[in-house]
């Protein structure tokens, strides 16, 4: 396996918002609540490394106008509250609680932000800046949904040349065969196929802060 961090990373928090993380919600992620723990253990040791933690939410205008093929019938992920109009129900509109990320993970004063409209986080967001201006090399990724915004990102970091990192016991998809489907491509793209876990990244983290020894 490639090194784990190579110079300086960077945490990314994808859309960990109420409506992937409720089981009531229309795009809720089955099993999610188990890697929230995780998540919020991995975004600890990266505050204590002082690296930067920054978060995604996936907003929307009300009405779908900015929603692009996400409308098409089977496309993309389908969830349990899609309809046979789109697989994807309305979510994370501008405004509701389902836009917010959860308590438990809530975003402090020193951690950084984005909002995007499509799956990926580089679509149309600075977050290719941001990760430029703070002169990131390994990108540690964690959220949902694996398959689809999780996913999608990952990609494209790859071919933007960073190093990317899949927290895999800090990812879930749309449904658990998509979720493994989705970790068997991202694994073989960026690790050579060897699974990166909360706990080697935790590990990682506490050697860069070890003191050198003089």
């Amino acid at each position: 396996m490639p090194e784990l961090i190579v110079g300086r990373a960077a945490l990314l928090v994808i859309d960990m918002q109420h409506d992937f993380v409720d089981p009531e919600a229309g795009c809720y992620a089955p099993g999610l609540e188990s890697i929230i723990p995780r998540i919020a253990a991995v975004i600890e040791a990266a505050r204590e490394a002082e690296i930067p933690v920054i978060y995604t939410q996936e907003a929307h205008r009300p009405g779908r106008v900015d929603s692009g093929r996400e409308l098409d019938a089977g496309t993309g992920a389908s969830y349990p509250g899609g309809g046979a109009d789109s697989p994807v129900p309305e979510h994370c509109v501008e405004g509701t609680k389902g836009i917010e990320i959860i308590d438990e993970l809530e975003p402090l004063p020193g951690d950084l932000r984005i909002v995007k409209r499509r799956y990926s986080c580089f679509l149309g967001t600075d977050l290719e800046l941001l990760l430029g201006n703070l002169g990131v090399e390994t990108l540690l990724v964690t959220g949902v949904d694996s398959n689809v915004c999780v996913l999608w990102t990952v990609g494209e970091a790859f071919q933007r040349d960073y190093h990317v990192r899949v927290i895999e016991d800090c990812v879930a998809g749309s449904s658990p065969e998509e979720n493994d489907a989705a970790l068997t491509i991202m694994r073989a793209l960026t690790t050579g196929g060897r699974p990166v876990r909360a706990a080697d990244v935790a590990s990682a983290l506490k050697r860069d802060l070890a003191p050198v020894a003089s």
